[in-house]
């Protein structure tokens, strides 16, 4: 994605989603967005893992089977046939109900 295609998509009215994947998904799920020209953001964290007396430190993702994307209704709208996509509205909506 470039810089130019940011400032072009600007000036129209963006909002936050959230893009449900499947487990361990988040990442190839935020690379594929990427590309088709999307704004996306997938908060991770360094975790230090032992496997076979090795450590290594990969990095999660924070907020698992999530992405969040900055998008118009109207590129939402085009790809909610492929993904499942929450609102702001709803999620707020989920969370005053507890």
């Amino acid at each position: 994605m470039t810089f130019q295609h940011i400032i072009t998509h600007l000036g129209k009215p963006h909002s936050w989603y959230i893009v449900l994947t499947g487990p361990h998904a988040e990442l190839s799920i935020k690379k594929k967005l990427e590309q088709q020209g999307f704004i996306t953001y997938v908060p991770v964290t360094s975790v230090r893992r032992c496997w076979a007396g090795c450590i290594k430190e990969i990095h999660t993702p924070v907020i698992t089977r999530c992405v969040f994307i900055y998008a118009t209704d109207e590129n939402i709208q085009g790809i909610q046939n492929e993904y499942t996509v929450l609102s702001p509205q709803t999620v707020t909506a989920l969370y005053q109900n507890q």
